[in-house]
């Protein structure tokens, strides 16, 4: 289902995101759970850049819960983090991707 992100903010208190989406004609509310923001990525890490680094992985998530989801809340936990690593690495790449490295100049080399 198509989405646009409206507005993503980390809640430093508790280290929890939300991220606020169109899907379609409705409005949702994503809750990102600490532990959900913990799970996404290696380091381990509950902060506003990881956060929004990987919006657009908790509102695909959030998109799969849509039709067994009732409210404007979705709350989204470690489980379903870690559901979709594993479905993410069990499905083959469509296109391969070669990385790109750029050489760094010293500061000093110039």
């Amino acid at each position: 289902m198509p989405y646009e992100i409206v507005t993503a903010s980390l809640d430093v208190n508790d280290k929890s995101g939300r991220i606020d989406v169109w899907f379609g004609p409705d409005m949702k509310t994503i809750v990102v759970s600490r532990r959900a923001l913990l799970s996404v990525a290696s380091p381990p890490r509950a902060t506003e850049f990881r956060l929004l680094q990987y919006v657009e992985t908790f509102c695909q998530i959030a998109a799969r819960r849509l039709a067994s989801t009732s409210g404007n809340t979705i709350l989204i936990t470690a489980n379903d983090v870690r559901g979709w690593l594993c479905a993410w690495q069990s499905s083959p790449a469509p296109v391969p991707i070669q990385a790109v490295r750029h050489r760094l100049h010293d500061a000093g080399s110039v």
